[in-house]
């Protein structure tokens, strides 16, 4: 089955990070000022059932979990036979991920994630429809047919492989 925008709704791993900073609490008190390393104790984004994402305009929902954002999109995209455009710089992502991810020198598009992603005929109207209700999303590309995973905004061709581990395995402890 093709055809379809892709929307994330929620941010890509956010919940890797805040395992992260919980259980690396005193690694990041160093690299970090206690203001800056505060900001990495928040409230985990608030997620809808998949009845109201429905209810929104969603045709399809996909639990983003292990293996992040991309291996969501990987899995939806094999379990629907198509390929997919995918646009990484549409991906949301809070700040306190993408630092701590660079602290720890992992990708946050490959990290543990409680979030969805969210096929509809029209993306940009469910990502409103949820941006009135507080839920953050975004469009971040769309089905294809074919089979190729590409990603859209690299400066070369990029194509989207199979899952590997999650990056949350690759942090010393985790």
């Amino acid at each position: 089955m093709t055809g379809g925008d892709l929307v994330l709704c929620g941010y890509a791993g956010e919940a890797g990070m805040l395992l992260i900073a919980e259980r690396k609490r005193a690694d990041i008190g160093k690299m970090f000022r206690p203001d800056v390393a505060e900001r990495f104790h928040m409230e985990k984004t608030r997620r809808l059932s998949p009845e109201a994402y429905r209810a929104a305009g969603a045709s399809d929902v996909y639990p983003v979990s292990e293996g992040g954002v991309l291996a969501a999109i990987y899995g939806a995209a094999k379990e629907r036979r198509c390929g997919v455009r995918l646009r990484l710089k549409d991906v949301p992502l809070r700040r306190e991920t993408v630092e701590l991810c660079e602290m720890f020198r992992i990708d946050p598009y490959r990290l543990f994630s409680a979030c969805d992603l969210l096929v509809a005929e029209n993306g940009k109207r469910l990502e409103e429809a949820l941006a009135a209700q507080g839920i953050p999303a975004a469009v971040i590309g769309y089905f294809t047919g074919g089979q190729d995973k590409v990603i859209t905004d690299k400066k070369e061709t990029e194509y989207l492989n199979r899952p590997e581990q999650d990056e949350l395995r690759k942090v010393p402890g985790m």
